[in-house]
């Protein structure tokens, strides 16, 4: 059981003799290991609230007397009588709680913490306290931790209990400091936080200035710090405006609703796009006219089509807007062919064309290059005979509406019977000259009779 100051005078001298001469002989047996188990202490109810701490806290696998009594025969039979005056007190007094300090040595603690760590998880370092006050000073409650409330529920407070530890407000950065004996040493007031504990990130100035003191250490944004100060802006980021433009210091910055801002160039934070068009003949919102919304395309009213646009090679016209829309895609584009004549304007005959106006041939222009022969029966004007032709006449043989090798030729009548005769007869150097040698003429033309 855990030893406590007593309110009343020790029993007789004899009472201790005899009950140590019992404890002597009692200890080692099974009825004294049985008392010596943490749930032979809460029997008594005035213990029930300590064992009910100790068996939810960190120490819940440790007896009590492993903590309360030193090791050995002796140490424990030692105990023995101290318990004899619990025991007493349970039946004869009225004990009340919390009424003193259950000292609990060093040594028992570093018997089974036989490594400690030289810096916690707070930052605070072992190495710089050990010799110079006790474990329990800063870890009173590690066995159990009673609360005020536990003990009046069990009838056991004390009509004027201890009044917790706490640190005075005029200590300045110790007044909300969690309650320990540091104060016993050292006066808070006058150190950094940084004494005693170390940074989990890079120094960014007073401890004080981004986080309440306390046993929860909570962040609160600095109101008049520079960003840049703790900040470094990510890869990529957008810079030209202060941070306070696009995000606000209370909220974290991947909760952060970006506002774009309403002026500035652009390209302060945005770069253009490979083959994007220059801006030097339009500004971005020409085009982009949801700014910092959407990089939505947007065909400006405008129809100065060369400013960003190149007519491709053996395009036809200059005025774009006679055949295209700002609003529709050059591929769905309507063409219309003009209504004017003079194709050479946008059209350069092909090789070996002939000269002569395009529409006497070509009878659907804008839609089809498709050839119709014209009626005029001229073909000289496109024509030329070929050599050894005959007749001047095209028509006797010809027709617009056939081919050339389909032409049907028909021999001229004369007062012979040229199909009986050899063609040599009338031409004798072959077509077309006519001799009549016949009649004594010369070969090269008609004479004789």
């Amino acid at each position: 059981m855990i030893r406590v100051r007593r309110l009343f005078v020790t029993p007789l001298p004899m009472l201790a003799i005899v009950g140590g001469l019992l404890a002597a002989g009692f200890a080692g047996t099974p009825v004294a290991g049985f008392t010596e188990k943490p749930s032979f202490c809460a029997i008594c109810h005035e213990m029930k609230p300590y064992y009910a701490s100790w068996s939810v806290g960190g120490h819940k696998d440790v007896a009590c007397v492993a903590c309360h009594v030193d090791p050995g025969t002796v140490a424990n039979a030692k105990h023995k009588v101290a318990a004899l005056k619990e025991v007493y007190d349970h039946v004869a007094g009225d004990p009340r709680f919390p009424r003193g300090d259950s000292s609990v040595p060093d040594s028992r603690c570093l018997a089974c913490h036989t490594s400690l760590p030289a810096v916690t998880k707070s930052g605070f370092q072992h190495s710089l306290h050990i010799g110079q006050s006790t474990c329990v000073s800063c870890h009173a409650t590690a066995g159990h931790q009673v609360s005020l409330e536990s003990l009046k529920a069990a009838g056991v407070l004390a009509q004027v209990a201890t009044r917790p530890r706490v640190l005075p407000s005029a200590e300045g950065t110790a007044a909300a400091h969690v309650v320990v004996t540091c104060t016993r040493c050292h006066d808070l007031a006058k150190y950094a936080c940084s004494a005693c504990h170390m940074q989990p990130h890079a120094p960014r100035g007073a401890c004080e200035t981004c986080h309440s003191q306390g046993a929860t250490w909570a962040f609160t944004h600095p109101a008049s710090t520079t960003c840049e100060t703790c900040h470094t802006p990510p890869a990529n980021h957008h810079t030209g405006f202060p941070c306070t433009t696009c995000h606000t210091k209370t909220v974290a910055f991947a909760k952060t609703v970006f506002t774009h801002p309403a002026s500035g160039a652009c390209s302060s934070c945005h770069k253009l796009p490979a083959g994007h068009r220059s801006t030097a003949s339009y500004a971005c919102e020409s085009c982009h006219t949801q700014r910092g919304v959407s990089w939505a395309f947007s065909h400006p009213d405008s129809q100065r089509c060369t400013a960003c646009h190149s007519a491709p090679s053996s395009h036809f016209g200059s005025d774009c807007a006679s055949c295209h829309k700002p609003s529709v895609a050059f591929a769905a584009s309507t063409w219309r062919h003009p209504s004017a004549t003079s194709c050479a304007s946008c059209h350069k005959p092909p090789s070996g064309h002939r000269t002569s106006n395009c529409y006497s041939c070509h009878k659907r222009p804008g839609k089809s290059w498709a050839f119709t022969h014209p009626s005029s029966s001229a073909c000289s004007s496109c024509h030329k005979a070929p050599a050894s032709h005959f007749g001047t006449t095209c028509s006797q043989c010809h027709s617009p509406s056939r081919a050339w090798t389909s032409a049907n030729f028909n021999h001229p009548s004369t007062h012979h019977d040229w199909r009986s005769m050899a063609c040599s007869n009338c031409h004798p150097k072959g077509p077309p000259a006519v001799g009549c040698t016949c009649h004594g003429g010369s070969p090269n033309g008609p004479g004789g009779d």
